[in-house]
């Protein structure tokens, strides 16, 4: 867990808290944010999780549209999509996805090992890295688009904005289930 008290770099106080535990084959997550302000604050959740690209290592999800990046690596504009079905290997992509059912499978043929993710509702966005030259790729849970406040401040609308009470709470789940194929 962690308090914190309102200061120049961030002017309002919150707590956050994270669980971890493991229930027989997955790994369950939980992110919790609780604004403790007097004044609204805005919010978001989100995880990083790096996965080991090996041959063939495939990833496939669904979502509705598809934030395209400009050079500083802030979304420019939304495109539609039905998501990914790809090898991560050769997919050289680095995108908040949007209309995320929170749904997604990884699966490693060599090792016949499949991993499937399931984030709570909250998680409505999820952001793909998988940088082509690098031995890892990222599927990342987030709660709104990349630079979702500024987004929201412009008038763009579902961006997974969230501004929270004094007291009120934002809370999700990640689960992560690992299974023979």
């Amino acid at each position: 867990s962690y308090e914190h008290r309102a200061d120049s770099a961030w002017p309002f106080a919150f707590d956050a808290s994270q669980m971890i535990r493991l229930e027989g084959t997955r790994l369950v997550m939980t992110l919790s944010v609780t604004n403790q302000s007097r004044a609204p604050a805005p919010v978001g959740l989100g995880w990083h999780p790096y996965f080991v690209k090996r041959p063939h290592s495939r990833l496939a999800f669904q979502a509705r549209g598809r934030w395209e990046m400009g050079a500083d690596k802030l979304p420019t504009h939304r495109t539609d999509t039905q998501g990914l079905q790809a090898d991560c290997n050769t997919l050289d992509v680095d995108h908040c996805f949007d209309g995320w059912d929170g749904r997604a499978v990884i699966t490693w043929p060599h090792r016949r090992i499949r991993m499937d993710i399931e984030a709570s509702p909250v998680f409505g966005h999820t952001v793909i890295y998988t940088p082509e030259a690098r031995p890892y790729f990222c599927v990342e849970p987030v709660s709104h688009a990349n630079n979702g406040f500024a987004l929201h401040a412009l008038g763009v609308e579902d961006v997974g904005y969230r501004l929270l009470a004094n007291g009120d709470r934002l809370s999700g789940e990640v689960a992560f289930r690992v299974s023979s194929l």
